[in-house]
């Protein structure tokens, strides 16, 4: 093999949080490892069987600032409305990709159809942060179907392009830095070598399985992330598996957070809760 291995620096169990009535399961932040720089939130929900009429997430208009809130449906349907006049469901497969920047208020439930008729649910949510020169740009949304994202397929192998490239697939997001997202899922057939940017941070959650990480055994709900050692990530399938990989350079910058706003200090928290509160995000 011609890339050199990157090694595990750590590897995080998931912890159970509350969100109100839901319950998430949440690796990043943790007590110990407050970031993984730009990465600061993931939350896991699911898989949960729904019945029929009741919906797995039901959370009302609230704002961000800062920060991009990542939404990657595995299966079920998010509904999505925003400030910006954004409506849209995104069914599996599916990702919706928000940049906050200045400021957008937003709301999120599974969609009427899937509340309707039932079925799995589960997503994961991932904050992002933007750099201080970015955090008051304007705000965007982009949704993306299942059929719009480029697929690699090998033998037990399906890696999806979200975001960056890999093997001539590049992925549609348009993020304002350089940043890598696939979601993967192999069989216990299944092999694959990842390349990465050994100066990046670059980690991975295992939704469901258990996957062989270079000579690590990845469980279900551990999160990996790498030191600056290597250029190349080996992941062999030993039950199926469903992964998310995640890689971008570091935003070395001071960090303050209030809740739904990611700034650089208090005072533009401050404004950033002002701000709100006299209506320049908008309403839903």
């Amino acid at each position: 093999m011609s890339e050199s291995i990157r090694s595990i620096k750590q590897v995080i169990d998931t912890v159970d949080v509350q969100m109100g009535p839901i319950t998430l399961g949440q690796p990043l932040p943790t007590s110990k490892v407050k970031q993984i720089s730009p990465f600061l939130l993931l939350h896991h929900l699911g898989p949960i069987k729904v019945t029929p009429g009741k919906s797995p997430m039901e959370i009302g208009a609230h704002p961000h600032r800062g920060f991009a809130p990542v939404t990657f449906v595995f299966s079920g349907e998010v509904s999505h409305g925003d400030s910006l006049g954004n409506h849209r469901v995104v069914k599996s497969g599916g990702v919706q990709w928000m940049s906050a920047g200045s400021g957008i208020v937003h709301s999120e439930d599974a969609g009427a159809e899937f509340v309707d008729r039932g079925g799995e649910f589960e997503i994961i949510q991932l904050w992002v942060n933007l750099p201080s020169a970015l955090k008051m740009s304007p705000p965007s949304y982009q949704p993306f179907d299942v059929h719009e994202i480029p697929v690699y397929e090998a033998e037990g192998v399906q890696l999806n392009v979200i975001s960056g490239n890999y093997r001539n697939l590049q992925g549609p997001v348009q993020h304002p830095f350089p940043i890598t997202a696939y979601t993967l899922k192999l069989s216990s057939t299944g092999a694959i070598e990842i390349p990465t940017n050994q100066e990046w941070n670059f980690l991975i959650y295992q939704l469901g399985g258990i996957t062989q990480v270079n000579d690590t055994v990845l469980k279900d709900r551990q999160l990996a992330y790498f030191n600056y050692d290597g250029t190349s990530i080996q992941l062999k399938g030993i039950e199926n598996s469903c992964l998310l990989l995640v890689s971008a350079a570091s935003i070395n910058e001071p960090l303050a957070q209030y809740g739904p706003f990611v700034m650089n200090n208090p005072e533009e928290l401050n404004q950033a809760i002002d701000d709100y509160q006299q209506g320049k995000m908008g309403t839903v």
